[in-house]
């Protein structure tokens, strides 16, 4: 990533993209990306890697949004 991530990120990330995790076991998860992937694998058919490149993806500021999309 090219900027750190606020303090929660991963977890509100991961709970917009899969919203009915447990939110206990999220927590627990430390805000480690791979830890969340192994939790979000148990619950769907994507590949625990592809789960981590999604939550990883870059932060996209609103400047970088209209330049890329118009």
């Amino acid at each position: 990533m090219d900027r750190a991530p606020a303090a929660g990120y991963f977890e509100r990330r991961a709970l917009a993209l899969w919203p009915r995790l447990d939110r206990a076991a999220l927590r627990r998860c430390n805000q480690d990306p791979e830890r969340i992937a192994a939790l979000v694998a148990r619950r769907t058919s994507m590949p625990q890697e592809a789960i981590k490149s999604v939550l990883t993806m870059p932060i996209v500021s609103e400047d970088e949004t209209r330049t890329w999309f118009g």
